[in-house]
Formats: C-alpha cells, sequence, structure tokens
C-alpha cells in the first residue's frame, strides 16, 4: 500500500480490512464500518508524540460521534499497556485494536504504516481519503466525505 508516504489527499483508494479483537473482547472488523466514515489511528502508550496527539484527536471526533467511528490500533507490547493508557486518560476502550502485537503488527504492515502515530480517514465506501500525521486530520477533510 502507498499511500502512507503521501500525507495528505492521496489518490483513494481501497482501506485494506482486517479483524483484530478490541479491548473489551469484541472481533472488530473494518469492514463492519462499511457505510460509516472511519478515522483509523496507529499508536502506542510509548510513543510520546501519539499520547500528545491522541487528545486532540479525540476532541475533534467528539462533535462527530453519530457519523465517525474511532478505531485505534495499538501496537503496544501488552493489552494492559494499552488498556492502562486508556483508562488512565478517561477514554474507552471498546474502540481499541489490539488482539496480540503480532496482529497488530500485520494490520500496520497492511497499511504500509512505517512510523505513529499515523491516521487515516476512510469513507463510507472503504476509500482512504486521507493519510497522515493525526495533526493533519481536519474537521473540513471530515465534512467533504460526510
Amino acid at each position: 500500500m502507498s499511500v502512507l508516504f503521501f500525507a495528505g489527499e492521496p489518490e483513494p483508494e481501497p482501506a485494506p480490512n482486517f479483524t483484530l479483537v478490541s479491548l473489551d473482547g469484541e472481533s472488530v472488523r473494518l469492514s463492519d464500518y462499511r457505510g460509516r466514515v472511519v478515522v483509523l489511528d496507529f499508536w502506542a502508550s510509548w510513543c510520546k508524540p501519539c499520547t500528545r496527539t491522541l487528545p486532540a484527536l479525540h476532541e475533534l471526533l467528539e462533535g462527530y460521534a453519530d457519523d465517525v467511528a474511532l478505531l485505534l490500533v495499538s501496537l503496544d507490547r501488552t493489552e494492559k499497556a494499552s488498556r492502562d493508557a486508556m483508562d488512565a486518560a478517561g477514554y474507552p476502550t471498546g474502540n481499541v485494536l489490539w488482539g496480540s502485537l503480532d496482529e497488530a503488527r500485520e494490520v500496520k504492515k497492511l497499511f504500509g504504516v512505517v512510523g505513529i502515530p499515523w491516521t487515516f480517514l476512510i469513507d463510507r465506501d472503504g476509500l482512504i481519503q486521507y493519510a497522515g500525521l493525526p495533526t493533519g486530520l481536519t474537521a473540513e477533510k471530515i465534512d467533504a466525505v460526510l
């Protein structure tokens, strides 16, 4: 997948499907969200830029709760590290996807992500409309795909 290297508005290409288990124990498939806009963010609790951008990402998406799903792929070594970070920040855990570090790394590879944090905006048709740093995702970009 080439979208990683074009931060901004890539040529829309289909987001690869994947399945990971959430921290709440639910099996989550990206394809289950077809018909909804999805923000997919790759992060880890040990990543300082990730912990700095995650609050702004949550704040940005507060106004879109009914229209945009936020999925967070954790690249932490343990489920506990992800859960502790979410609990400490007061964020829900049902949208935090992990399964295992190896499984999360496979999804990271599937999307061509080489560094984190890295965020994708996926439209209702499953096409990637933005790939880049979470700080580059704006309300205008989200509004354009709603």
